[in-house]
């Protein structure tokens, strides 16, 4: 049996992961921060066993050495994230660091530990960045910088990582109907326009789904895709176009 760790596994994009390997027939360990969340999907799939963790936090990430750097890690997907917007002006330094620190450093603090076993099975790292680490947009610069990051980063793995075996990909999702867009509630009369606006701004007329970025996931990590690695893929419905 397979084994990938998930990070924000809880909900979202992370939870689409989580149950698209599940069902597949990969153990999945599943990290985030809510331990009942975790619970209730361990429950839920098989071969689901969950993680609790704060990637925010270095030393959280640390004290799981022991428990992760010894699996057979066959992928990794760093999903997890959080998404602060705010204008240059009325940011504050704790608007970069939890950004960087979660967006960016969990990531790379968790790959470290996972990079002996990833070695020794020939796995897979797939990053999950966003549009916005291509293409800023106003009130994100934080956000943004991270996700620019995390590419440059997801290349700088590939070229590492070639030598042993280990592919390094990020997805860079557009607009997803996840808990991280929840500032736009399209149940509230206030925000319908912009929800529409939303919408239409989305050449093929829609937001992305959480499966949209699972089912593209799981593929970066079957053997269809051991050719390719380095490489930066835009599934955001073709926003970027209309930019």
């Amino acid at each position: 049996m397979k084994q990938v760790i998930v990070t924000g596994a809880s909900s979202g994009i992370g939870k689409a992961i989580t149950q698209t390997f599940s069902e597949k027939g990969w153990a999945v360990t599943m990290i985030a921060r809510s331990a009942d969340k975790l619970k209730e999907l361990e429950a839920q799939w098989p071969n689901c066993r969950a993680l609790p963790c704060d990637l925010s936090d270095a030393k959280a990430i640390y004290n799981l050495k022991d428990q992760v750097a010894t699996m057979p890690v066959d992928a990794l997907i760093n999903n997890a994230g959080i998404f602060q917007p705010q204008a240059i002006d009325d940011d504050e330094d704790s608007v970069w660091e939890n950004q960087l620190q979660t967006n960016l450093m969990g990531a790379v603090r968790l790959t470290r530990l996972c990079w002996h076993s990833l070695k020794r099975q020939n796995g897979c790292v797939l990053n999950i960045s966003s549009t916005l680490g291509v293409r800023p947009i106003a009130n994100t610069a934080a956000y943004s910088a991270s996700k620019a990051a995390m590419n440059n980063w997801t290349q700088s793995l590939a070229i590492e990582g070639a030598q042993h075996g280990v592919r390094a990909n990020a997805l860079c999702p557009g607009i997803i109907d996840t808990p991280i867009h929840s500032y736009v509630d399209s149940t509230k009369i206030e925000d319908q326009e912009i929800y529409r606006q939303v919408q239409k701004a989305q050449p093929l007329g829609r937001t992305g789904k959480p499966m949209d970025i699972a089912s593209m996931a799981f593929h970066f990590c079957q053997p269809e895709a051991q050719w390719m690695t380095g490489a930066l893929l835009n599934i955001d419905g073709g926003i970027l176009l209309n930019s």
